[in-house]
């Protein structure tokens, strides 16, 4: 066994920060659905991987990168890493972010809310490298 990236997934169905223990991943975006709830309403389909499920925050990201007509999100690409400080109940527990996307012109700097009252810069670096094919999942 050379790569054992596969024996430490988590058991979800969909992409999380134990994911990306290992490093950032670059992937491509397959697809765009609604997501199963109201907490998780959009559903990214990415090659090779489980779906992404963004929070509000990173779909704030790619809405101010790419616009807010999803349809136009499919075939472009991102770089997604774990971020180490992100809470949930006032516990770092970490969580999934962006931090390069694809067709911008520039790097991109917005301020996005990080609690009730604070607000944060965010940059979103551009993504000139297209991530590798994965060969289709066989069962």
């Amino acid at each position: 066994m050379e790569n054992l990236a596969k024996t430490i997934e988590p058991k979800s169905d969909q992409l999380n920060a134990d994911d990306l223990l290992a490093g950032p991943l670059t992937v491509k975006i397959a697809g765009i659905k609604r997501g199963p709830s109201a907490d998780q309403p959009v559903e990214l389909a990415i090659d090779g991987h489980r779906p992404y499920r963004p929070c509000k925050s990173m779909r704030r990201v790619l809405i101010a990168c790419w616009g807010d007509n999803g349809a136009d999100w499919v075939g472009r690409s991102m770089t997604l890493y774990m971020d180490k400080t992100v809470k949930f109940g006032g516990v770092a527990v970490g969580g999934v972010r962006i931090s390069h996307v694809s067709h911008i012109d520039c790097d991109i700097s917005m301020m996005l809310t990080t609690t009730r009252s604070r607000r944060s810069e965010y940059r979103v670096k551009q993504l000139t490298a297209e991530p590798a094919e994965y060969p289709a999942e066989k069962f």
